[in-house]
């Protein structure tokens, strides 16, 4: 892997001034520690220069070469913090590491081609792990893992044990995690609309049809006879002559 150079500076944390880390931020330098390989070293790296390194192909992934007064460092970055609105980088956690020791990082994952599960069968890319646990030299640490997703159908994916690894570098992340999945997109079903509420809070009655009584309508005009009152015989009809 390209080894990114970098110049970093010592802090003094018996200053006051320096231990205030909003004042280096605000001068444009980025407050940092460098671990491994003997006693911690706070350190500061200008944002500019930093931010630019970390823009190379392997990104925060990449090996760097800090150097320190003319003298050199191999590390890799453990650690970034950042502001949580402009998400620039507000304090760095550096590894010192030996050439000659194996480490244990995390790389990225990039898939390659266009699944057939996709393109013919309608399917969508379900990407289910982002990078991979691996363990080697510094020397063989790749910029990323690459997967071929050309002939992958509807319902298939890829397992951590399918990868093959490049050469020198073992793989630690579990084998049975899938990696990338072809899956069948979701169809939203729509719910019925729910029933109207009384005000006491039951569902309302549906609605009855209208019935109309059947039977003979009264005659236009005609006025019903009163009702006998109370003790009183109905009267009689009067006979024809």
């Amino acid at each position: 892997m390209q080894r990114v150079q970098l110049e970093v500076k010592t802090r003094d944390l018996t200053s006051k001034e320096k231990l205030n880390n909003n004042r280096l931020r605000t001068s444009g330098l980025v407050p940092a520690v460098m671990y491994g390989q003997g006693e911690p070293v706070t350190v500061m790296v200008d944002l500019k220069d930093f931010s630019k390194a970390i823009h190379t192909a392997a990104g925060t992934h990449a090996l760097f070469s800090l150097k320190i007064g003319g003298k050199a460092s191999l590390a890799v970055i453990k650690e970034i913090q950042r502001d949580i609105f402009t998400r620039q980088p507000i304090h760095v956690d550096f590894q010192r590491i030996s050439e000659k020791e194996k480490i244990i990082l995390s790389v990225p994952i990039h898939t390659k081609g266009e699944a057939k599960g996709v393109k013919e069968q309608g399917g969508i890319l379900e990407h289910i792990l982002r990078e991979l646990e691996i363990r080697c030299l510094p020397e063989d640490i790749p910029a990323n893992i690459e997967i071929d997703v050309t002939n992958l159908e509807l319902r298939h994916g890829v397992k951590v044990s399918e990868i093959t690894p490049p050469k020198g570098v073992e793989i630690l992340t579990g084998g049975d995690h899938f990696v990338v999945n072809i899956v069948t997109p979701k169809i939203e079903e729509v719910a019925p609309a729910p029933a109207a509420v009384t005000a006491e809070g039951a569902a309302a009655p549906a609605a009855q049809p209208e019935v109309i009584a059947k039977g003979k309508k009264e005659e236009e005009g005609a006025i019903p006879a009163a009702a006998p009152a109370a003790g009183e015989k109905p009267a009689k009809e009067e006979k024809k002559k």
